[in-house]
């Protein structure tokens, strides 16, 4: 079992609370933002054009973020959140229309990647309450008007110019009272990855809005939404790795059978939608429940409830996940307990070996040799390899998990992960 400390923070405006969870994950941010390298990142003037074009409303608290920030020009670029590296959390989510309306959600990713706040603010006019990320972005969340909005993995590889999710479902929260406006808002901000976003009101009015770089959002009134668009994945393989279709899947089924809330909720903890792959960064860390008439949030694990309002005081709650493995579902047919071989795999294995024994003797030459440009070349080189490493550790961690790399590294899968994320 594991267990993590989850934090309800309190602060209308960004002041002391927002500064100390700053301090406390900076450090982990800011090697998140540089990962590629600082070239890779927008420039502070690009960043700051990029928000004060699009989401000239929270440019006020993006300032006073800076100020608290003690005007670090790193994290006044990642606050922006234009043009930050790639993140693919998993999720399912439901916009259910009968009795009451909700907003029922899975968070599937890695607990080293998880902020473990739910914060309550109020920037603008509004109050907002829901599930940090980002430092002031949210995974998902609902605002005093009722508007519930929350965030999926579209399953389409690549990104491009535009803003990170979670700060996309802020803005909406902040600017919008209603579904009909929220998409309107949404058709002048550009996404930098493909996601689902899925909003409900408190008029039970409901829609997922695939969004991504370079296009305009696709509606669909589907009440389920996980990880491909609508209901025919374009990248089969990976809709198959997250069990995507599968859990739509459940989840339609439980809407067209008359669920409520609170049956819906249990689904979502069932085996099937339920994920314990925490080591691959997709493990389900929380269920939220979100009610726009009650401006209430409830959060749902297998052993207990955390209810938070929009009228909540601070706390802090100690969350044990269940790590226990639901049961094994067959993909495609293939018979349960039987290994399924990989020609390409092993293929690439003897080209690896191949590449080794060439790299080797290609250093080995340039070592041995008189020419100072041999020496300027493996300095090159070293700088390379360091670089190398981390893309291929990212690479491993996201096709096997980190705890692999970090068996291969003979470190710690926390060191691992601080090291090469």
């Amino acid at each position: 079992m594991t267990s993590f400390n989850f934090f309800a923070i309190t602060e209308d405006r960004p002041s002391t609370r927002w500064q100390s969870l700053f301090d406390a994950v900076w450090p982990g941010y800011r090697a998140w933002y540089l990962r590629d390298g600082d070239l890779a990142r927008p420039s502070l003037a690009t960043a700051e054009a990029k928000l004060r074009e699009h989401m000239p409303e929270l440019v006020p608290t993006w300032q006073r973020l800076v100020e608290l920030a003690r005007g670090d020009e790193t994290a006044a670029r990642m606050l922006t959140l234009w043009n930050p590296p790639r993140f693919l959390p998993g999720c399912s989510q439901v916009a259910l229309q009968s009795h009451e309306p909700a907003l029922v959600r899975n968070y599937d990713y890695g607990l080293e990647l998880f902020e473990q706040v739910h914060a309550s603010t109020r920037f603008g006019s509004r109050r907002v309450i829901g599930t940090s990320d980002c430092l002031w972005g949210l995974l998902d969340g609902m605002n005093e008007d009722g508007l519930a909005v929350s965030l999926a993995f579209g399953g389409r590889p690549g990104d491009g110019d535009g803003f990170a999710a979670p700060l996309v479902v802020r803005f909406l929260l902040e600017v919008a009272d209603s579904v009909p406006e929220a998409l309107r808002r949404l058709e002048t901000i550009p996404v930098s990855m493909f996601y689902n976003l899925t909003m409900i009101d408190a008029d039970g009015t409901a829609v997922t809005a695939y969004v991504g770089p370079g296009m305009a959002p696709e509606v669909i009134d589907d009440p389920v939404a996980t990880n491909h668009r609508g209901r025919h994945p374009e990248f089969p393989e990976h809709a198959r790795r997250f069990r995507s279709l599968e859990r739509q899947d459940l989840l339609t089924e439980a809407v067209e059978q008359g669920c409520d809330v609170q049956e819906l909720a249990e689904r979502m903890l069932s085996p099937g939608v339920f994920s314990d792959d925490y080591d691959n960064a997709f493990g389900t860390l929380y269920t939220a429940v979100y009610l726009p008439l009650r401006g209430e949030v409830e959060y749902h694990w297998h052993d207990r409830t955390w209810t938070r309002s929009l009228n909540s005081t601070e706390e802090m709650i100690i969350v044990t996940l269940d790590e226990d493995s639901p049961e094994p579902i067959p993909v495609d047919g293939q018979p349960e307990n039987q290994p399924i071989t990989d020609p390409v795999r092993e293929f690439a294995g003897s080209a690896v070996a191949d590449l080794l024994d060439t790299a080797r003797q290609a250093v080995h030459d340039l070592s041995h040799s008189p020419d100072p440009e041999a020496f300027s070349a493996l300095l090159s080189l070293s700088a390379e390899v360091g670089e190398a490493l981390g893309t291929s550790a990212r690479t491993m961690a996201e096709h096997n998990s980190w705890a692999r790399v970090a068996e291969m590294a003979d470190v710690s899968r926390q060191a691992a992960w601080q090291r090469w994320r």
